[in-house]
């Protein structure tokens, strides 16, 4: 079985015979995304929410601290797991479900893996909030707090530094 490699990073065989995830693996703009994010996240102790195959947290993973990852799918988790292991990223754990109580500096939020589900809750300490995928108005709403009906919707990322308490939101 040959291991198809990503940017650099091994991807899981296994990974090609999902067409969702194969069109992920061929979509570069993910590569520009961790080029701007590597830097913001140096030494950061990251929680990951949508990582999909892992391919994000492989590739921060020489950057940061540690960076708990996990996705709403459980075919997602597996692959990203696989991810970690091929690419022996010792300073990532995929896990099922990330808590509030969950240590993070930093918080990475993939939209795209949450279209139809409920977002989860956050750690609520990270100071720093990294969405990338839509931003429909009503994930604005969630993850500032209140008061931003005038926020017009997104289709690209956006980055929300700073301290939470600026936003209403203890």
């Amino acid at each position: 079985m040959i291991t198809p490699t990503f940017c650099s990073l091994k991807v899981p065989a296994t990974a090609n015979s999902h067409p969702e995830i194969s069109a992920e693996l061929s979509f570069g703009e993910c590569l520009s995304e961790n080029d701007w994010l590597a830097p913001l996240l140096s030494g950061k102790v990251i929680a990951e929410f949508g990582c999909g195959a892992g391919l994000r947290a492989a590739y921060l993973a020489q950057y940061t601290r540690r960076i708990l990852c996990t996705d709403p799918e459980a075919h997602y988790l597996r692959l990203a797991r696989k991810t970690q292991r091929l690419n022996q990223c010792r300073n990532v754990v995929v896990v099922h479900q990330i808590t509030k109580a969950t240590p993070a500096d930093a918080l990475l939020l993939d939209t795209r893996r949450y279209r139809d589900r409920a977002l989860p809750d956050f750690p609520s300490q990270a100071a720093l909030l990294v969405i990338t995928g839509p931003l429909p108005r009503s994930i604005a709403l969630r993850v500032l707090g209140a008061g931003y009906e005038h926020l017009p919707q997104y289709h690209r990322a956006a980055v929300f530094a700073a301290p939470r308490r600026q936003h209403g939101v203890q």
